[in-house]
C-alpha cells in the first residue's frame, strides 16, 4: 500500500481507564455500568490489564511541521473537546500542524461518556441513570492528561527509521446487520465484483470455503480490509503497529460491568502473541475503527442475544465472541506486518473462525505463530526508496450554517428507541427495528421519510445536538489520504466519499475512510441507506443529503492537502 520511507518514528502506549463507577457509554439505556475494576491480564500478557489505552504513533519527515500524529484511544468516539485540548498542546509543545493530527475512537460500547462536550451526547452515554447528566470535566481532565501523557512519551522515543503501510483483506469476522438499507445503494450489484469496491473478492472467498463456515449476504456485504500502520526502527525492528477495520465494538454485549475495550484489546494482545514477543519486549499495537455503522461482530447477532451457529463459531454474545473476533483479526493482522508482499491480499489466506476447543485453537496458533526472528528477518527485507511527506487540510464545519434545502436541524426517527439487529431493545426491536418511513413530513423536507421522535425529545435532540464539528483529511506521500468522518459512516458512505476523493484528485491515489474521529455526530448513511429508515438512517441526525454534504466537503479539503496544508475555520 505504501513502501517503506524513511523518517523519524516512535509508537507509545498509555493505560486510559477511568477510575470504576460510570457508565457505559455505549449500553447505558441497557443497564451498563463499570461496577468493577478491569480484570488482571495473565502472566506474560504485555498489557498490566484488560482495560482502556491509548496508542500514538509519530512519523517525522524533515521538519516538526512535516509530522503526523496518528492517535487511537479504546473509546467509544473522540470527541471536539479532546480533539482541541490535545491539538493545542501539540501544537505548542512541538510546532506541529493542526491538520495533521488524527485521533480516532475504536468505538468500544464498554468505555466511559460524558466527555463529548454537547448536551446531546454527554446524556445519551448514561441515559439519564440517576440524574446524571451533562458533560463531565473531571472525567474529561483525566482523559485529556493520559493522552498528551502518551504523545509526550512517543515523542520522547522519536528514533530514525521507517514508516510503511500494508493491507489486507480478512473475510468471516464482521456482518451487515442493516441489509436491506444497503440493499438499497446501486454499488450492492457490483460490491463484490467492482475492484474499487471495498468487498472485491467476496465470491472467490465464498468459493474457497464451500460449505465450511460459509459466508451469506450479511457477510459478504462488508469492509473486509485491514489497514496496518507500521513504524520501525533504523535496523528494521517493529516499533508499532496500528491497524483499521470495520467492525462495531459490541461483541461484550450489554452485561459487562467494567470499562473494557472489547474485541480490540484481543487484537491487540493477540499481534504481540503471533509475532512472539513476550511481555518484555511487547510493542504499541492498536487498531482503529473504520466505517463500521451497519457491520457488527460475527456472527450475526439478534436483540435478543440469539446468534446463527455455522460449524464451529461460537454462539455466545460475551467474552467468547469478543476472543473469537479480537484473536483472528489480530492474528491476520500479524501476518500483514510480516508479509513478503506489501500489498499481501488476505483472500486467499484467511482462515475461518477458530475453534472454540482451546487445545486446538493453541494448536493452530502454534502452527502460524512467527517467531520474533522471523517476524524482523522478513521486515528487514524492505527497504526504503524515499523520505516521508505529509500535508493536510481542516476545518470546523459549522452544520447549523448549512441547514436549508438539503440539510435540517438535527432529529432522530422513531427507530432510533429500538436499537439494532445486534443490540436492540427487545420490547422495540420487533415492531420498529426493520426500518419505519413514512409520510410526517412533506417530501420537500430535508429529514423524509423520517418519522421523528414526538416532542419534546425531538426539540432536545436538534438543541444539544453537536454544531462545530472538526474534519481533517490527511496526505501521506502524495499517494494515501485519510479522511475523517465525526461518527458512524456505513460502509457504502465510506466507499461514496473514497470514490469522490479519487475522482476529484487522481485516480491512482488510495483513501482510508476512518469513522469516530475528531468529533461523534451520530450515524452517516448514504441518500438510498436513508429511505430505509433502519435505525442507522432514523439516526442520521442532520437529514437524507448528510453524506452528501459531508462528501463535498471532504473532498475540498483533499484537493487543498493535494497543494499542501491548509487550515480551514
Amino acid at each position: 500500500m505504501l513502501p517503506p520511507v524513511s523518517c523519524a518514528t516512535a509508537c507509545s502506549t498509555v493505560e486510559l481507564t477511568p477510575p470504576k463507577g460510570g457508565y457505559l457509554s455505549g449500553w447505558s439505556s441497557l443497564g451498563g455500568r463499570a461496577l468493577n475494576d478491569p480484570p488482571a491480564a495473565p502472566e506474560g500478557e504485555p498489557y498490566g490489564r484488560r482495560g482502556l489505552y491509548v496508542t500514538c504513533m509519530i512519523v517525522k519527515g524533515s521538519s516538526e511541521q512535516n509530522t503526523f500524529y496518528l492517535i487511537s484511544l479504546d473509546l467509544h468516539s473522540c470527541s471536539a473537546p479532546l480533539l482541541a485540548a490535545v491539538t493545542s498542546h501539540i501544537v505548542t509543545a512541538y510546532s506541529c500542524l493542526p491538520s495533521h493530527i488524527i485521533m480516532n475512537g475504536t468505538h468500544t460500547h464498554s468505555g466511559p461518556g460524558r466527555y463529548y462536550g454537547n448536551k446531546l451526547y454527554d446524556a445519551m452515554t448514561v441515559a439519564g441513570h440517576n440524574l446524571v447528566w451533562g458533560f463531565d470535566k473531571k472525567m474529561f481532565d483525566f482523559l485529556k492528561g493520559k493522552v498528551i501523557e502518551c504523545v509526550d512519551d512517543c515523542h520522547g522515543k522519536l528514533e530514525k527509521g521507517f514508516f510503511e503501510m500494508r493491507e489486507g483483506k480478512v473475510w468471516g469476522y464482521s456482518s451487515n446487520r442493516s441489509l436491506s438499507a444497503h440493499k438499497r445503494n446501486p454499488t450492492y450489484n457490483t460490491w463484490l465484483t467492482d475492484p474499487s469496491l471495498p468487498g472485491y473478492g467476496g465470491l472467490e472467498e465464498k468459493k474457497r470455503r464451500g460449505g465450511k463456515n460459509y459466508l451469506n449476504d450479511e457477510d459478504l456485504h462488508v469492509d473486509p480490509r485491514l489497514r496496518a500502520f507500521i513504524s520501525k526502527s533504523d535496523n528494521s525492528d517493529l516499533l508499532g503497529i496500528i491497524g483499521s477495520f470495520s467492525c462495531h465494538g459490541t461483541s461484550n454485549g450489554p452485561h459487562i460491568r467494567h470499562y473494557d475495550p472489547d474485541w480490540f484489546g484481543d487484537a491487540k494482545r493477540m499481534v504481540n502473541e503471533t509475532l512472539d514477543f513476550g511481555k518484555e519486549e511487547a510493542i504499541p499495537v492498536a487498531v482503529m475503527q473504520a466505517c463500521c455503522g451497519d457491520i457488527c461482530p460475527m456472527p450475526h447477532c439478534g436483540p435478543f442475544g440469539e446468534c446463527d451457529d455455522r460449524g464451529e463459531r461460537p454462539v455466545n454474545v460475551g467474552e467468547e465472541l469478543k476472543t473469537v473476533i479480537g484473536e483472528g483479526v489480530g492474528r491476520e493482522l500479524a501476518q500483514i506486518v510480516v508479509a513478503e508482499d506489501n500489498h499481501a491480499d488476505l483472500a486467499d489466506a484467511a482462515e475461518p473462525a477458530p475453534s472454540k476447543t482451546k487445545s486446538n485453537k493453541r494448536k493452530k496458533q502454534a502452527e502460524e505463530k512467527p517467531s520474533a526472528k522471523s517476524a524482523r528477518k522478513k521486515a528487514k527485507q524492505s527497504k526504503p526508496q524515499r523520505k516521508f511527506t505529509v500535508s493536510g487540510a481542516s476545518e470546523i464545519w459549522d452544520v447549523h450554517s448549512s441547514f436549508g434545502a438539503r440539510l435540517s436541524r438535527a432529529q432522530f426517527g422513531i427507530a432510533t428507541i429500538a436499537g439494532t439487529a445486534s443490540g436492540g431493545n427487545p420490547a422495540l426491536y420487533k415492531h420498529l427495528g426493520m426500518g419505519f418511513p413514512s409520510n410526517t413530513l412533506p417530501p420537500s423536507h430535508p429529514q423524509h421519510p423520517k418519522t421523528p421522535l414526538p416532542f419534546p425529545a425531538t426539540t432536545y435532540v436538534g438543541w444539544g445536538a453537536p454544531k462545530d464539528i472538526p474534519l481533517t483529511v490527511v496526505l501521506l506521500c502524495d499517494s494515501i489520504y485519510i479522511a475523517t468522518v465525526p461518527g458512524e459512516p456505513t460502509v457504502a458512505t465510506g466507499a461514496q466519499i473514497e470514490k469522490a476523493i479519487r475522482a476529484a484528485t487522481s485516480s491512482d491515489v488510495k483513501v482510508i475512510v476512518l469513522g469516530f474521529c475528531g468529533d461523534y455526530a451520530g450515524y452517516w448513511v448514504t441518500a438510498d441507506e436513508y429511505d430505509e429508515q433502519m435505525y442507522e438512517g432514523s439516526s442520521m441526525l442532520f437529514g437524507r443529503q448528510g453524506v452528501n454534504v459531508l462528501t463535498e466537503r471532504l473532498v475540498a479539503l483533499a484537493k487543498s492537502a493535494w497543494g499542501g496544508s491548509r487550515i480551514f475555520g
